[in-house]
């Protein structure tokens, strides 16, 4: 079998914790795309942080960012993307207005926030979970009556609770008001995203393979983290990266080494390594 699509998760296949790239793994995406192989991102981060990862590696094609929601090469030409319609959207926001939590409307474009009065150490930990956006964030006082006037089509809401115990109750909330969105909850800090059933990773990835005519089982991809599972059993070969939780694990057909170990360029030269060089035409 030859593979044709490689789709790579970013924390934990590519970058390390610190956030650095090994030289190592760097010269393997370099070793895969010169035999002709499609190489893409697939992450939970935005379009405008994926777009400074794959500068650094020279992927200049369609890349799957906010977990599945927008597939683009530029951020003002998407490919697809599952929106909110603005009534969805507008709920949404309402009901998490009911609650004390930070709020972030996300937009391949823009980013808006709500505006909150919280206690300081609170604050302080919400500085650490919104400071992955590279957009400057418009605040807002009332985000259901701003996405409603100005017809704001969402593609993913970032949240953010005091504690894991209101997140629990928010939650549960939203499932029973709106039973129409996917919440993914990656169980690192009090932080969830709400986004449209449509919007996974795997829908979209098997979407971009359609587009360029490759099958599912052409495609290899990577996945350490919780959310990763459909993704991983999609797939030709679905590898979890070393250290990935037993759920992710157990959807792979691959178990490498962990990013410290530079288990993504291991995989990649056992996979591909005899492999001819391929063409999507």
């Amino acid at each position: 079998m030859n593979y044709r699509m490689l789709a790579l998760s970013v924390d934990g296949s590519i970058l390390k914790e610190n956030g650095r790239m090994s030289r190592t793994t760097k010269e393997a995406i370099e070793f895969v795309q010169d035999k002709g192989v499609y190489v893409t991102l697939c992450s939970n981060r935005s379009h405008q942080q994926l777009e400074k990862i794959a500068k650094h590696l020279k992927i200049n094609h369609e890349l799957i960012s906010y977990g599945g929601g927008l597939i683009a090469g530029k951020a003002d030409k998407p490919l697809h993307a599952a929106r909110f319609p603005v009534e969805m959207a507008r709920d949404v926001a309402m009901e998490l207005e009911h609650f004390s939590c930070q709020i972030v409307v996300e937009h391949e474009k823009f980013e808006l926030t709500n505006r909150q009065q919280q206690p300081q150490n609170f604050l302080g930990k919400m500085t650490v979970s919104l400071s992955e956006s590279l957009f400057s964030q418009s605040v807002v006082d009332h985000l259901s009556e701003h996405i409603d006037l100005h017809r704001i089509e969402p593609i993913r809401f970032r949240v953010h609770f005091e504690t894991e115990e209101l997140k629990a109750i928010a939650v549960k909330h939203l499932h029973e008001r709106i039973p129409d969105v996917r919440i993914l909850d990656l169980r690192l800090d009090q932080t969830i995203y709400i986004s449209t059933k449509q919007a996974t990773k795997a829908e979209s990835l098997l979407f971009l393979g359609h587009e360029l005519g490759i099958r599912p089982e052409e495609i290899v991809a990577t996945g350490c983290k919780v959310g990763d599972e459909q993704l991983l059993n999609s797939v030709g070969i679905g590898v979890a990266m070393g250290g990935s939780p037993p759920s992710v694990v157990s959807a792979s057909n691959w178990l490498t080494r962990s990013v410290d170990q530079n288990g993504l360029a291991y995989m990649i030269k056992e996979v591909f390594r005899k492999q001819m060089k391929v063409s999507l035409l």
